[in-house]
């Protein structure tokens, strides 16, 4: 290269300028680079003071009382979200909670950031920005007034986060399996990292862009620990914030399916620890690089997209709230708990802000310690060693756990909710919406407003939710108690025989085992099933697909994909020698379990004469008496009859039969007729509800002030002085939904018809006329004790209402072993 002279050099330059790559070069200052987020706050205040100055033509917040107006109508229209604000009437008589003097604060530095930016505008200066900072913590907060307390910290300790755990995998209700898995991953990273949520999933402040946690920033290796053996260590390098603009280094990382050399874990496992003491890096494959360790995941599986950080929150929140937290759970918990475990471990203040990735020293005390002190006087004055255990406790009580949380409104509280003139009022509007549209114009107004009147409505059901939660007692002896009535099993414990993997991983996750033992690589196995496999049907355990073809030798229908394809045309599929042959008809998913069903009893009726499945033990029974002994064993056993009554469904397949608890406790019955097991929700809803219609009858024929209606379920205690208030206590614990009486029901039942239409019968696969039973359309179903057509109902009867809306006269109405 030829060296040049500074005159050469500068000639070079001119002349590879452009006249157009001169524009930018002005005396305009350059402010620094802000994200989108940012972007939209700094416009929304310059959009208020574009409307201020608009009033008052010529304001400048460079004026000192102009600053101080500004401000104050700023504040005066800010809403707060404190929940011990006191709350303070509108001129529209609306309530409203006054912003924090943070709060305030807050917009004010957003406007004086946002000002210089726009093109003419000159910095407002120090003395003035101090002078209105001190005019909102001085005047404004008591004129207003505003509200100077400040949310609580809360700290997410051990206990906390093992009561999640457990809720997650042992309770957890529908979620999709690699959902499970991907945020039982991200617990366990925010646990041992302190990352905020930003730094693994995409912020919302770096909405798409992508940014989070990709297979290439993970580093996995295998080193040799101080026992001599071979461990797996994983190293997540964080997208930290304020790093937006800072490049990534190029790293390997773990992943499901994404190593160069290896493909199952046993392989891995397999790899002698380092003798030299270095490390063995396990590389990743190239076309895994900038996939998203955190996807967004369909009903098809991952979908490659990274997942945001709003949408892990969300679910975060909820799960808080299902494991019977009132407070919203956030990330943030989880990382003050961590920084303050690190500082209590004496760790130096260098490495516990590289863990946190702070920049200022101050930051941890100013933001992140608790408010109590972490001294042990007791200890510390009589010379004794030092206790934490109990400071543990405390900082945990910033969080409120209660285990019998309401997780939805009594079925009392619900239908005065309901028959509220603002419900009824939102509820007649929904309705008319449809009538009215005709036009894709009127059409589409009219969704709109439908979907801003059903978010009206869910705060209304939200707003009574929290206010029965938070004047919900707390009784601890209950807590413990661990019998089938007083603690009823949850979703998961009614269908987890349906999923194995879960089923396991529901109690070994909770070991303390190695990771290479038997039981550690089971539990290895099982999570990489749950990210692999969504099967769309969950068969029970004794009505299995033999090779993916309906187990019936006559039938043999394919049920691992769908054809379109009539069944009637599908004949003889299994050969002499138990082969299959070649097959292309196949049924839908949601109709694979019932052809299996039906099937398999129609066979073991053809050679048996009888079949009948048991739910409850999932076991087929195909002699009479032997079903009439079988029903005895489990009425002799009362304590495991199902609390829950209802039909249960797991992923097309009826896990708990429903039962009725009239039949089931009236020991004039015979045992099959007390344990008859309901497959369809409309014949099952019909029976229980003609069961509330006989009682009507009764109670409108005997003189007021009857007797008190117990329920029929000996373990129940308490009495009801309504059939309204016992149908309540039947939704409530016995999850039998109260059917709503519509006119025309109630006229049907005084000219002595059913309760409630019939259903159009399904039509039926070839293989059985019915579901488990003969169906004739020219008849009811002899499955009712009701039998007969004497009239359920001969007017209507007035119901007692429940009085009071005590939160212990509620409960009491529910269980009275709950008050």
């Amino acid at each position: 290269m030829v060296k040049r002279s500074a005159a050469e050099f500068l000639d070079d330059a001119e002349a590879n300028i452009s006249d157009g790559d001169r524009s930018h070069i002005n005396g305009d200052p350059v402010p620094g680079g802000i994200q989108d987020c940012t972007k939209r706050q700094y416009s929304q205040m310059m959009d208020i003071w574009d409307e201020f100055e608009r009033r008052n033509p010529g304001a400048t917040p460079h004026n000192l009382e102009t600053a101080k107006r500004f401000v104050t109508l700023v504040a005066r229209a800010s809403e707060g979200r404190v929940a011990s604000a006191a709350t303070s009437l509108r001129r529209d008589g609306s309530a409203i909670k006054p912003p924090s003097t943070v709060t305030v604060y807050h917009k004010w530095k957003m406007f004086i950031c946002a000002w210089p930016r726009r093109p003419g505008n000159c910095k407002i200066s120090p003395e003035l920005t101090l002078s209105i900072s001190n005019y909102i913590s001085t005047t404004l907060v008591k004129k207003i007034p505003l509200c100077t307390d400040v949310r609580t910290r809360n700290f997410l300790t051990v206990h906390h986060f093992t009561v999640l755990m457990k809720k997650m995998w042992q309770s957890e209700e529908r979620l999709h399996p690699r959902y499970l898995v991907q945020d039982f991953a991200a617990l366990i990273l925010f646990i041992y990292t302190s990352g905020r949520v930003g730094e693994y999933f995409e912020s919302t402040c770096r909405r798409g862009s992508g940014r989070g946690l990709l297979y290439k920033h993970i580093d996995f290796a295998i080193f040799k620990n101080e026992r001599g053996g071979a461990e797996l260590a994983i190293r997540a390098i964080r997208d930290a914030k304020g790093m937006t603009n800072t490049p990534h280094k190029s790293m390997r990382s773990l992943a499901d399916g994404a190593f160069k050399d290896y493909t199952t874990f046993e392989e891995i496992f397999a790899i002698p620890p380092p003798a030299d003491g270095s490390l063995h890096h396990l590389e990743i494959r190239e076309d895994k690089q900038d996939l998203p360790f955190f996807q967004v995941i369909s009903c098809s599986g991952p979908t490659g997209k990274i997942q945001s950080a709003s949408s892990f929150s969300s679910r975060l929140v909820g799960l808080g709230h299902r494991a019977g937290y009132r407070e919203n759970i956030t990330v943030h918990d989880i990382r003050r708990e961590a920084l303050i475990k690190a500082d209590d471990n004496g760790y130096s203040i260098a490495e516990r802000m590289k863990f946190g990735g702070h920049k200022n020293p101050n930051t941890f005390s100013e933001s992140y310690m608790s408010q109590m002190s972490t001294v042990d006087g007791q200890s510390s004055y009589w010379g004794r060693e030092r206790r934490t255990i109990h400071i543990d406790i405390f900082r945990g009580l910033s969080l409120h756990h209660h285990p019998q949380l309401f997780q939805s409104l009594p079925a009392k509280l619900q239908a005065d909710l309901e028959s509220r003139p603002d419900f009824v009022a939102l509820n007649n509007e929904i309705e008319s919406l449809s009538a009215k549209a005709i036009t894709d114009d009127e059409q589409r107004r009219a969704q709109e407003r439908r979907s801003e009147l059903y978010w009206q409505r869910r705060q209304l059901l939200v707003t009574e939710l929290r206010k029965c939660q938070k004047n919900q007692p707390l009784n601890l002896a209950l807590a413990h108690e661990t019998d089938s009535f007083t603690c009823p099993p949850t979703y998961f414990d009614r269908v987890r025989f349906l999923d194995p993997p879960r089923d396991r991983l529901a109690s070994s996750l909770f070991l303390n085992i190695p990771l290479r033992s038997e039981g550690g690589r089971v539990s290895l196995r099982d999570l990489i099933a749950l990210c692999k496999e969504n099967p769309e049907v969950g068969y029970r355990p004794s009505l299995q697909p033999k090779m993916g073809h309906c187990p019936v030798a006559e039938c043999g229908l394919r049920m691992d994909r769908f054809v379109s394809a009539s069944p009637r045309s599908v004949s003889r599929i299994w050969n002499a020698d138990r082969s299959f042959s070649p097959i292309t008809n196949s049924i839908s998913s949601s109709r694979r379990w019932n052809h299996i069903y039906k099937c398999y009893q129609e066979d073991l009726k053809g050679k048996h004469g009888f079949a009948q499945l048991c739910f409850q033990c999932d076991e087929w029974i195909t002699a009479k008496a032997e079903w009439q002994g079988h029903c005895q064993r489990h009425l002799d056993k009362p304590e495991t009859l199902p609390v829950q009554c209802d039909i249960l469904t797991y992923r097309r397949t009826i896990a708990s039969a429903g039962f009725c608890h009239f039949c089931l406790f009236d020991p004039n019955k015979p045992a099959t007729e007390r344990m008859h097991q309901w497959v369809h929700s409309q014949t099952w809803t019909d029976h229980v509800n003609a069961h509330f219609q006989e009682l009507k009858l009764e109670r409108s024929s005997e003189q007021e002030g009857g007797k008190a209606l117990e329920c029929p379920d000996p373990r129940c205690v308490g009495a009801f002085d309504s059939i309204q208030n016992l149908q309540f206590h039947f939704q409530d614990i016995h999850c039998i939904p109260t059917v709503r009486e519509t006119r025309r029901a109630w006229q049907d039942a005084k000219t002595g018809g059913r309760i409630g239409r019939r259903k159009r019968p399904r039509r039926r696969d070839c293989c059985s006329p019915g579901f488990g039973e003969s169906y004739n359309p020219a008849k009811p179903l002899d499955s009712s004790p009701l039998k007969g057509n004497t009239p359920l109902a001969t007017e209507r009867a007035m119901d007692e209402t429940m009085t009071g809306t005590e939160m212990p006269d509620i409960l009491e109405k529910i269980d009275p072993r709950l008050r």
